[in-house]
């Protein structure tokens, strides 16, 4: 615990400047937003999120990691696989600006108060993010969201009682 408080210490955060911090948030928050499309797309079909890696639907061609960077590469691609020219759905583009944007949101709110509860929130929010764009087309939320979130809150909660303030 003496660790989260040394690691998370918003004295020590507020040594860099704060637009430093803010750009850092937004772009972890797109590349979080990358794996929450990886999550919208296979949980619904139970697959797993971790293997294989990242690869057009279409024509299955492994996406390698230099093509693989949130926001940029959809947008230099036009929206199209690198290698068959199929269309890629804009809700990547879309979930990794939003959870980008939703991560930059938490940072501005309680990253002055604490770095900590501005990652917390932000995480919460991804889990939000992706339990709504699963319902959206799929009309299900998977347990692995409920089920997890609900565990995840209890731990969080009784770890930072200032998400209780």
């Amino acid at each position: 615990m003496e660790m989260f408080k040394a690691i998370f210490d918003a004295e020590r955060w507020a040594s860099v400047p704060f637009g430093f911090w803010a750009g850092v948030m937004f772009v972890f928050g797109s590349m979080v937003g990358s794996f929450l499309n990886v999550c919208i797309y296979r949980m619904p079909l139970g697959l797993s999120v971790v293997s294989p890696p990242s690869h057009c639907p279409h024509c299955k061609y492994s996406i390698p990691w230099f093509l693989n960077t949130p926001l940029l590469t959809w947008l230099s691609l036009s929206g199209k696989c690198k290698n068959c020219r199929a269309p890629i759905s804009p809700r990547y583009f879309l979930v990794e600006l939003f959870t980008g944007l939703a991560f930059l949101a938490c940072w501005l709110r309680f990253g002055r108060l604490s770095p900590w509860l501005a990652l917390v929130y932000a995480l919460f929010l991804a889990g939000l993010i992706v339990a709504t764009f699963i319902d959206f087309e799929h009309f299900i939320i998977p347990d692995e969201i409920t089920l997890g979130g609900m565990a995840v809150g209890v731990v969080v909660s009784f770890l930072l009682p200032s998400l209780h303030e």
